[in-house]
Order: structure tokens, then sequence, then C-alpha cells
């Protein structure tokens, strides 16, 4: 019986990055000795330096393996919404065409990409539990057993993402968006209560360890080794060993339609992206509007309220777009608030963690901004400006995200206990953020054409540098919201007062680069 693949597997095997299978032991060998010479030496260093008295507190405090459960839950929920867009079980369209849509069973030619891409999560999720073993290792707060059961959870866990974000690109839209619900429903519950269950069970801080007496003290800090930790972990790395299997079974569940759509999006957004342009390859990537055809975005009432309701419609016609911004924007106004209750590079690393975090939950919301720049040298029409509607767009994403930032924010502060005079600045930051961040989106917009100039080489002795600038140019939105939140989270221990007034200074600047961008796309 002939092989009914025997065509594209020769294709696929004269492809020009076809690896032999000596090249595929030669690249595990490779990784095995990068992990170990150089992984592990860094590992210890980052754990030594961050066994410091301005850190430890914070990560020794009886509320972290709570919040890291509901994290997790929370990042779950996100790994559910992004598999509707881009799921991890995916071809390029020529062999989604070819293979997918073919009559082999579908589990054959989709558990490889899937099993690459549940490198993401899992390499992702023991880096970050390997970072914070070793910092309790440094400290002497931590014995190997509790740290083996705390990292084989972590694998658990995130073998468990993955397979979030596998049902995200396998169900249907209303039953992935109820798992995202739940998911998120649980983190919620898992952050509020004090129980000890989940990756919280595991929490590696084992108080009876060799010298925990000489380490800072944490109130409810308890040992984490016993039977119940060892059941969780257990539990935790069966439960996503399940979960990646029945996945792999469920594979022949996915559908075509869907699987060509993401295939041709992620293509065509990974071809702009190779030409440097983010912001093309960001909109390439952008699903078109799947709920509310019939919501009429337009309607009686004063502009204000006209334009609020246009732009409330476009975001119920994306919801999970809409969704994954409001939880983006939750997790960024919580973690810029407890970086005011933080002290050394914890705060540093929270403050810029959730600058960044907030411009990206800002983007599902300024569509209408941008479009509001796009119209900028075509005919004015009914009297309004590009800025008088860039500023009527803005008006329903301030609210919008003020709110979320308010819920954030007061999550925060509800879980680090009573709210101090000392506290109010860690609650206005996030605020004070924010308008710089929508003027920040205006001008980004009103971007335009990459300037020829900076392809010009520059020859060194290191070689050509003529790449900095293109990334300088690139990523400078991202770069201003970095610069704004870290200015702004320096004035927070001068008082609200102060805070207010870097703001102001901050928006004005923002405002004014904006104004120029503008003012140079229309000539």
């Amino acid at each position: 019986m002939s092989d009914p693949l025997a065509s594209v597997r020769e294709v696929w095997a004269q492809r020009t990055q076809a690896r032999s299978r000596s090249d595929v032991l030669y690249l595990l060998y490779a990784a095995l000795m990068g992990v170990l010479v150089i992984g592990a030496p860094l590992l210890h260093a980052a754990g030594a330096f961050l066994a410091r008295p301005d850190v430890l507190p914070a990560l020794l405090h009886p509320a972290v393996p709570t919040v890291l459960t509901g994290l997790c839950a929370g990042l779950g929920a996100v790994m559910v919404m992004i598999g509707a867009v881009r799921g991890p079980a995916l071809l390029p369209p020529f062999f989604t065409a070819t293979l997918a849509d073919s009559g082999i069973r579908r589990r054959r030619v989709l558990r490889r990409p899937f099993a690459r891409a549940l490198l993401l999560p899992v390499l992702g999720s023991l880096t970050l539990a390997a970072l914070i073993a070793a910092t309790l290792l440094s400290a002497g707060r931590t014995s190997p057993a509790p740290v083996l059961w705390w990292l084989l959870a972590a694998l658990g866990t995130g073998l468990l993402l993955g397979s979030a974000w596998l049902a995200g690109e396998l169900l249907e839209p209303l039953p992935r968006r109820l798992l995202a619900l739940g998911l998120l429903l649980g983190g919620v519950l898992a952050a509020a209560l004090p129980s000890g269950a989940g990756p919280a069970a595991v929490f590696p801080v084992d108080s009876s360890s060799p010298g925990a007496a000489a380490g800072p003290a944490a109130p409810g800090a308890g040992s984490t080794s016993g039977p119940a930790a060892t059941a969780w972990a257990i539990g935790l790395l069966g439960a996503g060993l399940l979960a990646v299997g029945a996945g792999t079974v469920l594979l022949d569940t996915a559908r075509g339609r869907v699987l060509r759509e993401q295939a041709a999006r992620w293509e065509s957004a990974t071809t702009v992206a190779t030409t440097g342009d983010m912001v093309g390859a960001a909109g390439a990537f952008r699903t078109p509007p799947t709920a509310g055809r019939r919501l009429p975005a337009v309607g009686p009432g004063s502009l204000p309220l006209l334009y609020a309701r246009r732009d409330a419609v476009a975001w119920l016609r994306s919801p999970e777009r809409t969704a994954v911004g409001a939880l983006i924007t939750l997790l960024a106004a919580a973690v810029l608030t407890g970086s005011t209750l933080l002290t050394g590079p914890l705060s540093w690393g929270a403050a810029l963690l959730g600058a960044t975090a907030m411009w990206a939950g800002s983007g599902p919301y300024t569509d209408g901004i941008r479009h509001a720049v796009h119209t900028a040298g075509a005919p004015t029409l009914f009297g309004q400006t590009t800025e008088s509607q860039a500023l009527l767009h803005a008006i329903a994403p301030t609210l919008a995200l003020a709110l979320l930032t308010l819920l954030g924010s007061a999550a925060t502060l509800w879980m680090s206990g009573t709210v101090e005079t000392a506290e109010l600045s860690g609650l206005l930051l996030p605020l004070a953020l924010l308008p710089i961040l929508l003027a920040g989106r205006v001008r980004d917009a009103a971007k335009g054409a990459m300037p020829l100039g900076l392809m010009t080489p520059m020859p060194t002795p290191q070689g050509d540098l003529s790449v900095l600038p293109l990334l300088a140019w690139q990523s400078d939105a991202i770069l201003l919201a970095l610069a704004a939140g870290v200015l702004l989270a320096a004035l927070v221990p001068l008082g609200p007062g102060w805070l207010l007034a870097g703001a102001a200074l901050t928006l004005a600047g923002m405002t004014l680069m904006a104004r120029a961008r503008l003012s140079a796309l229309r000539s």
C-alpha cells in the first residue's frame, strides 16, 4: 500500500531548514550543555543576588504562594484566549492544506508542532520556579527536597498551561469563553482565599532547613516538604501529563477552517515582522470581528457620547481580544501598585513589568485612536480635525481602563493589609500612568514610514551596528512607556503631589510629541 504522504514528505525533507536525526541530537546536546555550563551558573548568581534583605521579606510573605496560584489560573485563562488567535498545534499554510486537510489523522500531523510549542510554557514555568528556588536556597530558607517537588509542580503547571493553550484552539467560541471565565474566577478565589491548594501547597519554604534561623522571619512561612506537598506536586505533574495526552488525542477534532485561518494569519504577521514593521505585523495578526454584528454603533446623543458608544461597540465585536486586554490591564495595575510596596530589585522589576503590561493591555481599547490618526491628510468631515477625533476616541478607553486599573490596584492594596496614607501613591501610580500611555498611543499611531537614513550602514570593528537605530525606532513607543513608568515609580516615595506633578509634565511632553508627529504626518 502506497504512502499517501510520500510526496509531501519528500517536499518537507528537501526544505532549506530540514534537519537530519543527527542534527536534532546535536541540538539536544547543545541545549543540555548550555543549561549545565551557562544556565546553572547564571541561575545560581541570580539567586545569590536576589537573596537580599529587601527581597526576601516579600518572597517569604504568606500571601505569595496563593497569589502565584491565582496568577497561574489567570495566565491559563489568557492562554485559552490566545489559542483562539494562534494555537500551539499549527503548521505553515502549505502543510496545513496538504496535511491537516487530508484524510490522514490530524494527530499524526499536528503532534510535532504541539510538542514544540509546549516548550514555551514549560520552560517559562521552570525558569521562574528555578529562580525562586535558587533565591531561597541561597538564603538558607529551603532544602533540596522541597525544591525538587516545587520544580516537578512547575513542570506540571507548564504542561497544564500548554494544554489550556491548545483548548483555546480546539474549542468553539462559547465553550472557550466559559473555560476562560472559569479559570479566571478560580484564580480570583485562589488568590483571595488562604488555602494551600495547587502550586501554593508546594511553595518551597522550609523553616526547618539549615540556616533558616539566620534569615529574615516570615510570618506564616512553614515547611512544605510534607506528604501534602508531595501529593500536590505529583498530582500537578500527573494532571499536566494527562492533559497533554488527552490534548494529543483530541488533535483529531481540530477544525480545518480554524487551522487555515490561523496559519495564514501567522504567516502574514511573521512576514511583515521580518521587514521591521512591528505595527503592521500586529495589524496582520489581529482577527476580524466575530460577534455583535447587529449592534448599532451610531445613535442619538452628544458627540462625546457618540464616540464612546462607537468604541464600546467595537470592543464588543471582538470579545476575546477585549477580555485579554482587560485581564492584562488588571494584572498590570496590580503589579504597578505592588511595586510601591516593595523595595530593591523587586520594586524596579515590578514597575518595568507593570508598565509593559499596561501598554500591552491598552492596545485592544485604542483602535479608535488609531483610526482617528489614520484620517490625517483626508478631507475634514463635519468639522472634526484629527486631534479632536483622537481626543473624542480617548474618552471611552480612559473610563474603561481607569475602572480596570482601580480594580487591580484595590485588589493589591486589599491583599497587602490596611490602606495607609503612604499607599495612596501606589493607588495613584497606575492611574497617573494611564493618560500618558494613551497619549503615547496617539504618538505611536502617527509614526509614519521609517526614515531611509536609518538604513545607512554603520561599519565598526564589532560589525555593522545599523540594526541598533532600527530597533530603537521600532521600539520607541514601549521604551517611552517604560521610561514614564520608572519615572513615576521613582516619584512615589516623595508623595502624591510630586507624583501628580511628574505625571502632568510627562503627559504634556508626550502630548507635544504626538502633536509634532501629527503635523509631520499631514505635511
